[in-house]
């Protein structure tokens, strides 16, 4: 039986990415930016590519960890380039104004996704050495782990399917 904690770097894994698809406004924007060679799947090592794209963007004084500062700092980034509104702040996400909020459903089913979780949150599940911080190494593991999780048929490749199903899926579960 796996440790309630190994259970958690999933989650983690998808909030953090699920919230940086979702600030981009559209469904299938994660997709594409995974996606390099544009041939619809994702291969492991588009997405490993992708996460460490991800870290980069995230680790803004290029330290080698990301903050909740940083991480919202950059999902606030994300959505002004957008042209979304936002509830973030200089000190971070407006609590108060997200706590009742439920995020975008991607599927384009109309069914509502769990509220996301706050950076604070997605950092401490992936935080393996406890020191309030996301390493490259702490992030590229939940990651590795995410990626399998989800590529449900075994072929070593995500469709923006399984993409969706995959993210859906480790939001709204305890897996």
């Amino acid at each position: 039986m796996k440790s309630f904690s190994s259970r958690l770097i999933p989650v983690a894994v998808a909030s953090v990415l699920c919230g940086v698809a979702l600030a981009g406004g559209g469904k299938d924007d994660h997709m594409k930016m995974m996606d390099k060679n544009g041939d619809g799947k994702i291969t492991a090592a588009e997405y490993a590519d992708g996460s460490k794209e991800m870290f980069s963007k995230m680790d803004a004084n290029k330290d080698g960890s990301v903050t909740a500062q940083e991480m919202d700092a950059m999902h606030a980034s994300m959505m002004k380039d957008k042209g979304h509104a936002t509830a973030r702040t200089e000190s971070g996400p407006t609590e108060d104004k997200m706590a009742d909020k439920k995020a975008y459903d991607p599927s384009g089913t109309g069914k509502s996704m769990p509220k996301m979780m706050s950076s604070e949150e997605k950092i401490a599940k992936l935080d393996t050495n406890n020191d309030g911080k996301l390493s490259q190494a702490e992030y590229m593991a939940g990651s590795k782990e995410r990626f399998s999780k989800m590529d449900k048929d075994g072929d070593g490749t995500l469709t923006a399917q399984e993409m969706r199903d995959g993210e859906r899926a480790m939001m709204a579960s305890d897996e």
